[in-house]
């Protein structure tokens, strides 16, 4: 029987349960030593007064915007996020807004995560009572979500990028964190189409510590979280939830459905129509890729099968991230 949850429509008691710990990154180290401390209207220039027409992208958490940043009088390409003011659009409690930007920061100045090429890199940040925003060394092509339908963004790029991010959420569950928030409109193309994850703001574990608590499943995003948390009312986040992403993730890229983030009551559940739609060596992948670069039927079979495999409802049938790498790496294509 297939489940069909919404993700606002669940009134679940209070989280309140630690993350896991990277035990060899428990010791401090600096976290805004390194950065530049900026104000808002350091942001407002540098985006042109947050124009529209810089706009990239708005995720659960907030906004990303194109910038121009001066130092030592060279202009630098910039991505700018504005940590979302508005409850009733970002979904925040109490004083989330601030924890989940510290906590953001502390995530990408880890001495194990500083310099992997598919995180952000942090130049600074601004912190005011009205305006938390944190800037990015990103030059940003365009959010992921905005290429799923697009016809240059070919069979072979898209399972490059799959792979890509499979092998980032593999390095960072073996540093014992949980992502939590996976979504393709918290990914960017950079302009040499890599994938870069820049929205962390549910990030747990590693050398944060923190808890997951009530108004994270608020802030999470509709369609990609593990909706097993839902079905049966329990509070255990783990890898597998993750790894349900990542597959819903897979039937964008081979499907060219993109998960609407309006009313849930009116969008498909893009997992339960894969569920529905699988037979065994039969392929979920869209007709106008036959033809592509790279493209054939035996690897569109393979990742048809490998997102159904993601997307189970019992997280012990999903493979784990080493998995579904070591699957995409035996495609023809890659």
């Amino acid at each position: 029987m297939f489940r069909r949850c919404f993700a606002g429509c669940i009134n679940l008691p209070c989280i309140r349960k630690k993350g896991p710990v990277d035990e060899e990154e428990e010791e401090d180290f600096p976290v805004k030593d390194e950065l530049h401390k900026l104000t808002s209207q350091d942001l407002s220039r540098f985006t042109a007064q947050f124009s529209p027409e810089n706009l990239v992208g708005v995720t659960n958490l907030g906004k990303l915007y194109r910038g121009k940043m001066v130092i030592d009088d060279i202009s630098k390409d910039v991505a700018v996020k504005i940590i979302g003011i508005d409850k009733w659009i970002f979904r925040y409690t109490g004083d989330d807004r601030l924890e989940r930007f510290e906590y953001e920061l502390k995530f990408l100045q880890a001495p194990r995560i500083k310099g992997n090429p598919n995180l952000v890199k942090v130049i600074g940040y601004c912190e005011e009572e009205e305006t938390l925003g944190i800037v990015y060394d990103l030059n940003p092509h365009d959010i992921l979500e905005n290429l799923i339908t697009r016809a240059d963004f070919n069979w072979m790029l898209r399972v490059r990028t799959a792979l890509t991010l499979a092998r980032l959420l593999n390095y960072l569950h073996d540093r014992k964190y949980l992502i939590r928030n996976f979504a393709p409109y918290h990914i960017v193309l950079d302009q040499d189409f890599t994938p870069i994850m820049f929205e962390l703001g549910l990030i747990v574990g590693g050398v944060l510590g923190n808890t997951i608590n009530e108004s994270d499943m608020r802030c999470a995003p509709y369609g990609y979280i593990d909706s097993y948390i839902f079905q049966c009312g329990t509070d255990t986040f783990s890898v597998k939830s993750d790894v349900f992403a990542f597959g819903v993730l897979l039937l964008n890229f081979i499907s060219k459905k993109v998960v609407e983030k309006g009313n849930p009551v009116d969008n498909e559940v893009l997992d339960l129509w894969a569920l529905k739609e699988f037979k065994p060596g039969c392929s979920l992948v869209h007709q106008s890729f036959v033809g592509d670069p790279g493209f054939g039927h035996l690897d569109a079979v393979a990742i048809t099968e490998l997102a159904k495999r993601c997307v189970e409802d019992r997280p012990k049938k999903r493979p784990n991230m080493k998995e579904v790498v070591a699957c995409l790496e035996n495609l023809h294509v890659v």
